[in-house]
C-alpha cells in the first residue's frame, strides 16, 4: 500500500471512527448535561422556596407574640379548656393573622382557627407555672397560595405545597396530588394531567405537627427541546469538521510525499550518530522546522556533554557542603532524613531508609515503596553491614592501644536480590563511648544497575556526617539538661525553678487558671549534718527528692530551691489542692526511713510545708514565692512536721503579701 493510501487509512482510523464515537458520546452527554442543568435549577428553586418559607415564618413573629400574650387564651390553654381556647383563637384571627393552631405536647392538634391553607407558621412552646409543657402555639400570616406564587415568580418553576399529604397550594392549572410526585429527595420525572414534568419534593419541618412538603418542578418538554437543539448544533459542527479534515488530509498527503524521502535520509544519519551532515530544511513548514530543531540539537550535544561533567563536579561539591551542614546541625531526626534523601537523589536510587538501633538516636525514615526485590536487597545489605570484619577489629584495638594505626575507614556494604541492588552503611560513633557504638544503619536501593565506588563513598560520607551531627546533638542535650538540673537530687535547680514559675505565672494570668506552689524545709537538717555527716545529709535530700517525684503529676515540677529547702510547682492547682498534695508529701516523708551510711540502722526525718496559690494568696511569681515561704516559716514556728496554707489577701488588694513584712 502506498504512503498516500496508508495516510487515508490512518485518517479514517484516527478521525472518522473517533468522530462517530464522539458523536454518540456527545449526544449522551448533552442529554445528561441538560438534565443536570434542570436538576441544578430545581435544586436552586428548592433552596429559594426554603428561604422564602423561613422569611414568611419570621414575619409571623410579631403576631405570634401578640397571640401568645393574650391572657384569656393562655388561661384557657393552661386550664385545659380547649373549646374556650378554640373560640378565643377565632377572635384573634384578624389583621395579618391567617391561622392559629394549638398542638398538644405529644403531637395531636388541639385547636385550629383561621384559614386551613395558612403556612410558614412561627411557634412557641407554652408552659404552666410549675414548668410543665401544655402545648405548642403556632401563628401564620401567610396563605399557601401567596407563598407558592411568590416562589414561582422568583424561580420561574412550578411550585406546590402539601401539608399532611393534602395539597394546600399549586401554581399549575391541573390539580396536583401528593402521590403523583413520589418520595422526597432526588429529582425524578412524573406526569401531571398527561403532561411530563421533572422536579423534586423536600420536607420543611414545622415547629409542631407533620412537616410541610414543597415540590419544585418544570415542564419536561422544555428539557427535551433544549437537548434536541444542542444535538443538532453538535452534529453540524462535527460534520463540518469531518469535511474539513478530508480536504486537509488530501492536501497534506500530496505535500508530504515529496518531503518525506529527503527528511528520512537525514534522520537515518542522525540515528547513526553522524552529526556532520545536517538535516535538509527547505521550506517553511513543520518538517522544515523539525529539521532545524534536529540540527540545533546536534550542535548542542557536544556542549551538553561538557556541561554534564561540570554539573557532576558541582553536584559532588554541593553534597559535600550538605554533609558539612549535617555535621553542624542539632536536629538529629532532620539531619538523618536529609542524609537519606540526599543519598537517594544523588545516587539515583529508588528507595532508601534509616533504621535506628538506639531508639533515642533518631527516628526511622522510609523513602519509596519497599516492595519485592528492593526490600529484600535492602535487608540483605543491612544485615551484612553489621557482620564482623577486620576493620571492626581495628576499631576495637584502637581503644586499647592509642598508638595503633587509625582504623580502616567506614565502607558501604552492597547486596543484591533478583534485579535489585542495595548499599548500606552502619552508623558507628566512636566519640560518645570507649568502643564503637552502633546507632543504626542508612541504606539505599535501585533496580537494574549496581552502585559505583563513587556512590559508595558518597553514602559513607553522608552517613558519617549524620553520625557527627547526632553526637553533637547528644552533647548539646546533655549540656542543656545539666544546666537546669541539680546534681545531687536530680530535680530542677533554682534557675529552672524561676524560669518555669515565670512561664506558668504568665499562663495563669492569660488563661485565668490557678497556679499552686509548695515549699518545704527539712526539719533539723543541720543536726543531721553535724551528727551524722554531710554524706548522710545528702542521702536524706536524695530520699525526700524521690518522694516529691513519686507524688508529683506529669505537669508538676519538683525543684531544689536551695540548701535543704525544696519546692513543687503545681500548674492548674488552687490553694486547697496544693495543701492536700503537701499533706500527702508530709505523710510520706514522715513514714520514710533513710538508711544510715555504712548500713547501721536508719534515720527518721520530717519536713515542714508551706502552700500558696495564685490568685488566692498571690498575683505574680514574687508574691507567690513570698506567700509560700511565709506559710513554711509559720509551719516551722508552730511545731514543725506540718502543713500551713498561705493567708489569703483581702479581695481587691493590688498585690500579694509583701516579702519584707512577712513573719519569719
Amino acid at each position: 500500500m502506498s504512503f498516500r493510501g496508508r495516510l487515508r487509512l490512518f485518517f479514517a482510523l484516527i478521525v472518522i471512527v473517533p468522530m462517530i464515537a464522539l458523536t454518540i458520546v456527545l449526544f449522551t452527554i448533552t442529554a445528561r448535561s441538560e438534565t443536570g442543568k434542570a436538576d441544578a435549577g430545581i435544586a436552586a428553586g428548592v433552596r429559594t422556596a426554603f428561604a422564602v418559607y423561613r422569611e414568611q415564618a419570621e414575619r409571623a413573629v410579631p403576631a405570634l407574640r401578640t397571640v401568645a400574650a393574650d391572657r384569656a387564651l393562655r388561661s384557657a390553654i393552661v386550664e385545659g379548656r380547649d373549646s374556650d381556647a378554640q373560640v378565643r383563637m377565632g377572635g384573634l384571627v384578624r389583621g395579618e393573622v391567617v391561622s392559629i393552631e394549638l398542638w398538644a405536647p405529644s403531637g395531636p392538634i388541639v385547636a385550629h382557627a383561621g384559614s386551613p391553607d395558612g403556612t410558614a407558621p412561627k411557634g412557641v412552646p407554652l408552659t404552666e407555672r410549675g414548668g410543665g409543657d401544655v402545648g405548642v402555639l403556632l401563628v401564620s400570616v401567610t396563605e399557601a397560595g401567596d407563598l407558592a406564587r411568590r416562589v414561582r415568580t422568583l424561580t420561574g418553576h412550578e411550585v406546590a405545597f402539601f401539608h399532611d399529604r393534602r395539597t394546600i397550594a399549586s401554581t399549575v392549572g391541573a390539580h396536583v396530588t401528593r402521590a403523583e410526585l413520589g418520595a422526597p429527595g432526588a429529582p425524578r420525572d412524573f406526569d401531571i394531567a398527561d403532561n411530563e414534568y421533572r422536579g423534586r419534593v423536600e420536607r420543611i419541618r414545622e415547629p409542631a405537627g407533620p412537616p410541610v412538603e414543597v415540590a419544585v418542578f418544570q415542564s419536561g418538554d422544555s428539557i427535551s427541546d433544549q437537548i434536541a437543539d444542542n444535538r443538532l448544533l453538535i452534529g453540524a459542527i462535527l460534520l463540518a469538521f469531518v469535511l474539513l479534515a478530508l480536504g486537509s488530509a488530501a492536501l497534506v498527503g500530496r505535500a508530504l510525499t515529496g518531503q518525506i524521502g529527503a527528511f528520512l535520509a537525514g534522520a537515518h544519519r542522525l540515528a547513526r550518530g553522524d552529526f556532520r551532515h545536517p538535516v535538509p530544511t527547505q521550506g517553511r513548514d513543520e518538517f522544515a522546522e523539525l529539521g532545524r530543531e534536529f540540527n540545533s540539537m546536534s550542535r548542542q550535544l557536544e556542549v551538553k556533554i561538557g556541561e554534564v561533567d561540570r554539573k557532576r563536579q558541582e553536584l559532588e561539591e554541593t553534597i559535600r557542603r550538605v554533609g558539612d551542614a549535617l555535621a553542624t546541625g542539632l536536629d538529629r531526626h532532620g539531619v538523618v532524613a536529609l542524609a537519606v534523601r540526599q543519598a537517594v537523589d544523588a545516587c539515583e536510587a529508588e528507595v532508601g531508609r534509616a533504621l535506628p538501633l538506639d531508639r533515642g538516636a533518631f527516628a526511622r525514615l522510609d523513602i519509596g515503596a519497599l516492595d519485592g526485590t528492593l526490600g529484600a536487597a535492602l535487608e540483605a545489605a543491612e544485615r551484612d553491614a553489621f557482620a564482623v570484619r577486620p576493620e571492626v577489629g581495628a576499631e576495637l584495638l584502637e581503644s586499647f592501644d592509642p598508638d595503633a594505626a587509625p582504623p580502616h575507614p567506614r565502607r558501604a556494604v552492597d547486596a543484591s536480590a533478583g534485579d535489585s541492588f542495595a548499599l548500606a552503611v552502619a552508623m558507628r560513633a566512636l566519640v560518645s563511648s570507649p568502643g564503637p557504638e552502633y546507632l543504626g544503619v542508612i541504606s539505599i536501593a535501585r533496580r537494574a544497575r549496581r552502585f559505583s565506588r563513587e556512590e559508595e563513598e558518597l553514602l559513607e560520607y553522608l552517613a558519617g556526617q549524620a553520625v557527627v551531627s547526632i553526637e553533637n546533638a547528644s552533647l548539646h542535650e546533655t549540656v542543656e539538661r545539666q544546666a537546669v538540673t541539680d546534681d545531687l537530687t536530680g530535680l530542677a535547680n533554682a534557675r529552672a525553678l524561676h524560669s518555669i514559675l515565670d512561664r506558668e505565672a504568665e499562663r495563669s494570668r492569660r488563661f485565668q487558671s490557678p497556679l499552686g506552689l509548695v515549699m518545704l524545709d527539712i526539719d533539723d537538717f543541720k543536726q543531721v549534718n553535724d551528727v551524722h555527716g554531710h554524706q548522710q545529709g545528702d542521702e536524706v535530700l536524695a530520699s525526700i527528692s524521690s518522694v516529691l517525684r513519686d507524688l508529683s503529676r506529669d505537669i508538676d515540677t519538683p525543684a531544689r530551691y536551695g540548701g535543704e529547702e525544696l519546692a513543687v510547682i503545681l500548674p492548674q492547682t488552687d490553694a486547697q489542692g496544693a495543701a492536700q498534695l503537701a499533706e500527702r508529701m508530709r505523710e510520706a516523708v514522715d513514714g520514710m526511713r533513710v538508711p544510715r551510711v555504712g548500713g547501721r540502722g536508719s534515720l527518721h526525718v520530717t519536713a515542714s510545708f508551706g502552700a500558696a496559690a495564685i490568685p488566692e494568696s498571690a498575683v505574680d511569681k514574687a508574691s507567690l514565692i513570698a506567700a509560700a515561704d511565709a506559710a513554711l516559716y509559720r509551719a516551722k514556728r508552730n511545731g514543725k512536721n506540718r502543713v500551713e496554707r498561705a493567708v489569703p489577701f483581702p479581695a481587691g488588694a493590688p498585690s500579694g503579701p509583701n516579702p519584707s513584712t512577712l513573719p519569719r
